[in-house]
């Protein structure tokens, strides 16, 4: 099985224990508020964290990490430690690139919610209303419904035991699928799939008249000014790219690149820093996309047929934790990142990059990110 099918495997499986927090220390507050006006970390927080990495390192067999904490737009903590390559025994750097696999899929989730603020896109409309050519069978399947993961759509990617052969285009996806039944009867089941963000994709693409990485270019990654994004392994510089692992029989062996297609850098091929990612993801809660109040309405779990709720809030998944409502994204087993709130307006809110080019364990991103959280938290 290789590394990437291991990461899909990984993203389907989710689990919504919450623990709760303390939120103590006025003093570590005091020091909180000082990193935030002269842009450094306080002391006894970098010094946690710092720790809480190594530890990290050391037990679950983690090559490289890179990670990122922000507040309010303000860098409270910031670092990269570990190697990018262990055959060289190369340093990793502060310019190095991640893949981030997943967290692809927040692009397209952000421009489509910046469209529906701006009432060009009805969540609740079949996405056959933008794009003319779905086939039949998925005519009725809604935008809320994919981008939530409940659309009943057929995944184009092989399971674990399946070849891994693509399509060539997107529209032999499209046409090769259609001809299948649906999984479930749309807005029914949550089950996470890559179908659902090729659709979404060509949603964007029909609403703005301009193929999916111009879109990326002039909406996003131009405005912000980030410097380091790349959609497509081909377009990422090889000498600043992290070597990518996984744990296989307690060692650490380097990934065999999954042969995505070129329509898959909506789903899953994006290459970025720790701070391209940080400052896109204040922008979402800044508003520069949809507005604060659109988004803490949007970003909740999406209501199934029977009663239950999806895994994701429109197409971000979802938790509470220390008074503060989360939403963020998994990367494989690598990578995860995640936005903290508190009010409808997210007038006071954390954003946490954290990223790694594996483990030897193979762990859980969601048990990475849990463990420097409450080190921030309590530094309130």
């Amino acid at each position: 099985m290789t590394e990437a099918v291991l990461n899909i495997l990984h993203l389907w499986s989710r689990s919504w224990a919450q623990a709760a927090r303390a939120i103590t220390g006025c003093a570590a507050g005091l020091g909180l508020l000082l990193a935030a006006c002269t842009g450094s970390p306080a002391p006894d927080l970098r010094a946690q964290i710092d720790a809480r990495l190594q530890a990290n390192a050391s037990l679950h067999g983690i090559p490289a990490q890179s990670v990122l904490v922000m507040r309010n737009g303000e860098v409270l903590y910031r670092s990269q430690t570990g190697l990018a390559h262990l055959a060289t025994q190369r340093a990793v750097r502060p310019d190095d690139l991640y893949g981030a696999y997943s967290v692809s899929k927040l692009f397209v989730s952000t421009l489509i919610l910046e469209l529906v603020d701006q009432g060009r896109v009805d969540l609740e409309a079949p996405a056959s209303r933008y794009v003319a050519d779905l086939p039949p069978a998925w005519r009725d399947v809604r935008i809320d419904q994919l981008l939530s993961h409940a659309s009943g759509l057929p995944d184009y990617v092989p399971g674990a035991d399946g070849p891994m052969d693509f399509p060539s285009t997107r529209d032999d996806v499209f046409r090769t699928l259609g001809a299948r039944p649906l999984d479930f009867p749309p807005g029914t089941q949550s089950r996470y799939n890559q179908t659902n963000y090729l659709v979404l994709q060509a949603v964007l693409e029909s609403r703005y008249g301009l193929p999916y990485r111009q879109i990326v270019q002039s909406r996003i990654i131009g405005p912000l000014g980030l410097r380091d994004v790349y959609l497509g392994l081909a377009n990422a510089p090889a000498g600043r790219r992290v070597t990518a692992y996984h744990g296989q029989d307690g060692r650490l062996v380097a990934d065999s690149p999954l042969p995505w297609p070129d329509y898959a850098i909506a789903h899953a091929e994006l290459f970025t820093t720790a701070d391209d990612l940080g400052v896109f993801l204040t922008a979402v809660a800044r508003g520069r996309f949809a507005r604060p109040q659109t988004l803490a309405r949007l970003w909740r779990p999406y209501r199934l047929a029977n009663g239950g709720t999806a895994d994701f809030a429109s197409g971000w998944d979802y938790g509470e934790s220390g008074g503060y409502r989360e939403v963020g994204h998994d990367g494989g087993v690598k990578v995860r990142v995640r936005l903290l709130f508190r009010d409808d307006a997210i007038s006071d809110h954390y954003v946490i990059v954290y990223l790694t080019n594996g483990s030897r364990d193979n762990a859980w991103t969601r048990t990475l990110i849990d463990s420097i959280q409450p080190i921030v938290l309590r530094g309130e």
